[in-house]
């Protein structure tokens, strides 16, 4: 699994590549900033879970 500082430097890559692209040109890249949105949020979830106290 990977440590909270490496998700958080994903995040950072991937919002620069968002934001090399905003506003999309092109249908291509209008695809790759949905996606690169959905990874975003995906990792950001994944911080959270990780800060929330243990238990039920």
């Amino acid at each position: 699994m990977r440590s909270a500082d490496t998700v958080r430097e994903r995040i950072a890559e991937l919002e620069d590549r968002y934001d090399d692209q905003d506003p999309p040109s092109s249908p291509l890249e209008d695809e790759q900033e949905a996606e690169l949105l959905r990874a975003i949020e995906e990792l950001e979830w994944v911080l959270e879970e990780r800060e929330e106290p243990p238990g039920y």
